[in-house]
């Protein structure tokens, strides 16, 4: 007689995939720059101003239209690569299934910075990464992010990220 076991069902909280562009607002933060830039420019005109003024203001518009353009070009261009990184290895598989138990406070963590998944091929680290430039799925505390102390995983993850996340609704530690 054999006996099969359900397998738990999982939510998807977070798929790489399934995002387009992730971290535009802060790529764009750089275009608002730009753009105030270019606005004051036209609002004050260097040719009504003279002297210091008008050097002071042809600095600051420049300044505001190259650093705010060269910011949103520079971080929009390394997160899209960092988040195609992600979908390549999802799309191709070259990632590896991190399956177990979240513990928010482990022990043996050096202070309250990490969280861990224990598995039954041992623990898998995470950091607790709040960081808007951080690629993948990121967690900023305990209890954050969709998942909590006890809650059983899947994780793809690629290199150390996370590309794809599922919990098992209403999982426990003790349902392991």
């Amino acid at each position: 007689m054999y006996v099969v076991a359900k397998l738990a069902e999982y939510v998807t909280v977070y798929d790489a995939a399934l995002l387009r562009l992730p971290g535009w607002p802060l790529a764009a933060a750089g275009m608002v720059v730009a753009l105030a830039g270019w606005l004051l420019g036209h609002a004050a005109p260097a040719s009504r101003a003279r002297g210091r003024g008008a050097l002071a203001l042809r600095v600051t518009r420049v300044s505001m239209l190259l650093l705010g353009a060269g910011w949103s070009v520079f971080i929009g261009v390394a997160l899209l690569a960092q988040h195609a990184r992600l979908r390549t290895a999802l799309g191709g598989g070259a990632f590896t299934v991190v399956e177990g138990v979240v513990y928010d406070r482990p022990g043996g963590a050096s202070g309250e910075l990490h969280w861990m998944v224990d598995t039954a091929e041992g623990a898998h680290w995470y950091r607790y990464d709040g960081s808007p430039l951080a690629a993948g799925y990121t967690r900023r505390a305990p209890g954050t992010g969709g998942i909590t102390n006890g809650v059983r995983v899947r994780i793809a993850d690629v290199g150390g990220r996370i590309a794809r996340l599922e919990a098992a609704p209403g999982g426990s530690a003790a349902s392991r």
